[in-house]
């Protein structure tokens, strides 16, 4: 959860960031090192005008003597943990500062080095150390932001750190360098990208993530339909950032944050720096969409192998060998579907019309003027290769592909793909009677010389 520090929550991403003047006291210099472990008057959890955290005292919350550093951060346990928390009785909140120290250095190196989100040699990062609190109590909410557009800080409890991997860091030092990097330029993207992009971030520097953290997986093949940077995937689709990366290099979203202008979303920043139109945007999504089918992503082809092939999508039979998109998964703007269909015999061409629905009965219609669709097929064949089909954008097409040899799996693909792009209006905390309506690119299709597998949703 990101975190910003101005004295008072604001929001659910951007919460609470803190303006106050420097005591000169909480400046603190360690000998043989370059950067400065500044503590401001003023942090989140820890210390503020009515409650000044002493560190120099071993009887206040948090102090030096339970502390371990680096040279680019600085890690304080509180004082429940007591001075060695591997000796806490408690199993669950046991844990390693040493080695969480070891693990956020990892991370923080290769945010700056590889990830390039903060540019060495002009930030806040060359001058302070990163803060990292352990707080006590119930809470199991980790966080990540700053405190005085000077300093990254996380707060994480102990129960997110008592096992490595040690994931909820990852994560909420991405959000530490998005603070950062948002206080050295004075911009940066804003929404549900900034959980997407420090799973991204979490994903680059732990590439099992797809497993130790399954369950994002999961919730995410069943939500495929909604809108790119939809709320809805926020924890779950670091996907296109990944496409994005293998495309543009490891580096890209460092540039994207750092080149946000004001007024912008993240794909109107993507499509301005990259210089595309909304229509090569749209073909854009498609290739990554039908990639995710069989996670087709070179840095992570190995790691991704168990999930490929999985996709479901939800159909209704409308008789005669035609097949709608059921209301409950239909598309969005840059959603899509994976749907599998039967293995024919090699050679077979298959015949599919295609038409899409605009302004439907039984589906949300928004913008219908602005209607568009890409689809196309994927055969991924028994030696882990594919064979992508060209692809479609005529609202009603007839179009074949011909079953390569050793295919074992089949998929018809389809993406939302609006003539016009348009923000996602997202109100934290709103009711949800507050949401506007979102749009659904309706479709319907018929097959000839292949069925639609059977599946279970």
């Amino acid at each position: 959860m990101f975190k910003k520090i101005t004295g008072a929550v604001v929001a659910l991403l951007l919460v609470v960031l803190a303006a106050s003047c420097v005591n000169v006291n909480s400046k603190v210099k360690e000998p043989g090192m370059v950067k400065e472990l500044y503590l401001p008057d003023d942090i989140y959890m820890v210390s503020d005008s009515v409650n000044q955290n002493d560190f120099t005292s071993d009887t206040s919350s948090y102090c030096f003597k339970r502390s371990v550093q680096s040279d680019n951060i600085a890690l304080f346990w509180h004082k429940e943990y007591g001075n060695d928390p591997m000796l806490n009785p408690d199993t669950t909140k046991r844990f390693s500062p040493q080695r969480a120290l070891e693990e956020c250095g990892r991370f923080y190196n290769y945010y700056v080095n590889e990830l390039k989100m903060v540019q060495k040699g002009n930030s806040l990062s060359d001058k302070y150390k990163l803060l990292i609190f352990v707080f006590g109590g119930d809470e199991g909410t980790a966080f990540g932001g700053g405190s005085e557009d000077k300093v990254g800080i996380l707060w994480t409890p102990a129960v997110r750190i008592h096992k490595e991997p040690f994931g909820a860091l990852a994560h909420e030092m991405a959000h530490s360098f998005q603070y950062l990097s948002s206080a050295d330029y004075g911009t940066g993207p804003r929404g549900p990208i900034m959980e997407m992009s420090a799973q991204y971030m979490l994903w680059q520097v732990y590439p099992e993530w797809m497993t130790f953290e399954k369950y994002h997986l999961d919730a995410f093949l069943t939500k495929t339909h909604f809108a790119f940077l939809h709320p809805q995937n926020m924890y779950h689709s670091p996907y296109v950032l990944e496409y994005w990366s293998e495309k543009h290099g490891k580096d890209f979203y460092g540039k994207l944050s750092r080149e946000t202008q004001e007024g912008e979303d993240p794909v109107a920043t993507y499509k301005r720096i990259t210089g595309i139109t909304q229509e090569q945007f749209n073909d854009e999504i498609f290739d990554a969409s039908r990639r995710f089918i069989t996670w087709d992503l070179a840095r992570v082809e190995e790691v991704a192998e168990p999930y490929k092939n999985m996709h479901k999508t939800q159909l209704v039979d409308e008789g005669k060998g035609w097949y709608s998109i059921d209301s409950v998964n239909c598309p969005q703007n840059y959603g899509y579907n994976g749907i599998q269909l039967e293995v024919p015999e090699a050679g077979t061409q298959i015949e599919l019309d295609f038409r899409g629905m605009a302004n439907a009965n039984g589906y949300t219609n928004v913008k219908v003027d602005k209607a568009g669709w890409r689809y196309g097929f994927v055969a991924y064949l028994k030696n882990g290769k594919r064979v992508y089909s060209e692809m479609y954008k005529d609202e009603r097409g007839k179009v074949s592909f011909k079953v390569p040899e050793q295919t074992a799996f089949l998929w018809f693909v389809v993406s939302g793909a609006p003539k016009e792009h348009w923000p996602i209006v997202f109100n934290w905390g709103a009711p949800k009677t507050d949401d506007p309506k979102e749009e659904q690119w309706a479709y319907k299709f018929h097959l000839k010389g292949a069925g639609v597998k059977k599946v279970t949703i």
